[in-house]
């Protein structure tokens, strides 16, 4: 899969079926998956 990063979106190919059943790929600029924040442990005193 090609991937290119512009202005803080994801230019990333899928598949899509059209109205007559036909598949095909298009370009698909999305936002990026948020990343999952670090856990840390905090005691309470």
């Amino acid at each position: 899969m090609n991937t290119q990063m512009t202005a803080g979106l994801v230019q990333t190919w899928v598949s899509v079926v059209d109205a007559r059943g036909r598949e095909h790929l298009e370009a698909r600029w999305v936002s990026p998956a948020p990343q999952a924040p670090a856990q840390t442990h905090v005691h309470a005193a």
